[in-house]
């Protein structure tokens, strides 16, 4: 990941010297350094995203210009068409190649590069597209070169609507809040480099050999893997957060302590953020939300985590994860509607936070096969001793569930007590800081699990 190469350190803040330093230009050098980020990375993926701008802005003009609902959908679907074909061609060249093989046919051996992003610039595209048809308003075309190359978000996210983008594109920026900067990206390297890290290595080695191991280390492995998805996806937003201050931009809030949800629709309102609203407001609502009554809205509910999951990826398990996503709301909706609640403290967030991390199982494991077979493994191992070691980590786990709220705004509350630190002594602590992130951190550089979404 070239967010964590210290090439990349050295030319952002060459970057936002320029940047800063010539105002009146800041929107054409944005625009610049998103795509030079990009053909830093890969040029393919510059050129794709600059063919895909393209697109986008002349199926803009089409909306604007005859203002129908056909033309949105047309335009809507083939921005999908294209999403699904990148995703699932893999899947739909290995179908096809077999039919062709059966046949007597000749295949030729093509593969295609998935893009870097797809899916997120994909979803920005669909606002844009959206706030045409509601407010009769194309952007220039530069701007939307901007919007949908916007390095920060280009990645892994978070969604950002246009009228969000826009907004903050055009009008006069500032550069400040220096003290949540630092604490996002040190919030951001703590949780990617060293939490997600190490958890990952814990995690793993139980997950891919669970017949090796007691009841215990089953549970505090997928235990480890939860909280490793967590730190890795909101460590990097953390940092692409700190990324867009420094430039000037705010990003949409994507994680608000989402393991401390009391029911899964909380959860949904706490984890990913900006995909679940997303999911709210172009899915379930132009399904029909909740206007057509009880039923037929739980079917919407159903539906709509199945496309999340379906979106994830083309296994069986990743459906499967957003049906039970789907169900696990239906029937909280069920329980809110019969007026049933739990009324023990930290009850219904315990049973919350073990719904969404069994959840995880499926969406670990690549096959049905090898999720079903983790299952097995506490019964098959429920003979196996039990570890003093093991014993005293589900400890520590508890201890660490019940401290976790007053984990709430924490990068806020550290950059208000590193403001009250001498000015002379902040460089210090933050170097110190970063040594000890990089001594300690496991060897190589880290890639995010949801760039591959």
């Amino acid at each position: 990941m070239v967010f964590f190469t210290l090439e990349f350190a050295i030319v952002l803040l060459l970057f936002c010297f320029i940047y800063w330093k010539f105002k009146a230009y800041q929107n054409t050098l944005l625009l610049l350094f998103n795509y030079m980020v990009l053909l830093w990375i890969n040029p393919y993926f510059a050129y794709v995203v600059g063919i895909y701008t393209i697109v986008i802005y002349l199926l803009g003009n089409l909306i604007y210009t005859y203002q129908t609902k056909t033309m949105l959908l047309l335009s809507l679907g083939l921005v999908i068409l294209n999403l699904a074909f990148f995703k699932y061609f893999a899947s739909i060249k290995d179908s096809f190649d077999t039919i062709f093989t059966l046949v007597g046919l000749n295949v030729i051996n093509i593969d295609i590069l998935f893009p870097l992003g797809l899916s997120f610039y994909t979803f920005a595209s669909i606002t844009y597209l959206c706030a045409i048809a509601k407010t009769k308003q194309v952007a220039h075309f530069l701007d939307l070169a901007t919007f949908l190359s916007f390095f920060p978000t280009f990645i892994s996210g978070p969604i950002m609507r246009s009228d969000f983008f826009f907004a903050q594109l055009h009008k006069e920026r500032y550069f400040g809040k220096t003290n949540l900067i630092f604490m996002l990206i040190l919030s951001g390297l703590i949780k990617k480099v060293l939490c997600a890290g190490y958890l990952q290595i814990y995690s793993d080695s139980i997950l891919q050999n669970p017949a090796d191991y007691s009841i215990l280390s089953l549970l505090l492995g997928i235990y480890a893997y939860a909280v490793r998805l967590y730190c890795d996806f909101s460590g990097y937003v953390d940092l692409v957060s700190a990324f867009a201050l420094i430039l000037g931009f705010t990003l949409p809030q994507n994680f608000n302590m989402p393991y401390a949800a009391r029911n899964i629709k909380e959860f949904w309102g706490r984890w990913h953020i900006s995909l679940s609203l997303f999911i709210r407001d172009y899915i379930y609502i132009p399904l029909g939300g909740n206007k057509k009554g009880f039923l037929l809205a739980q079917l919407f509910v159903l539906i709509a985590f199945s496309l999340s999951g379906i979106w994830h990826g083309n296994t069986f398990n990743f459906l499967i994860w957003g049906l039970l996503h789907g169900l696990g709301t239906i029937c909280f909706n069920c329980m809110r509607a019969c007026k049933i609640s739990i009324p023990i403290p930290y009850a219904s967030t315990l049973l919350t936070f073990h719904f969404v991390t069994f959840a995880w199982v499926f969406f670990y494991y690549p096959s049905l096969d090898d999720a079903f077979f983790y299952f097995e493994s506490f019964w098959v191992n429920s003979t196996k001793p039990l570890q003093d070691s093991e014993i005293l980590a589900c400890f520590f786990c508890g201890i660490a569930f019940i401290l976790y709220p007053l984990c709430t705004n924490i990068e806020i509350k550290c950059a208000l007590l590193f403001r009250k630190i001498p000015f002379i002594l902040q460089p210090c602590i933050l170097a110190c800081c970063l040594i000890l992130i990089i001594g300690f951190s496991p060897s190589g550089i880290p890639n995010f699990i949801y760039a591959g979404f």
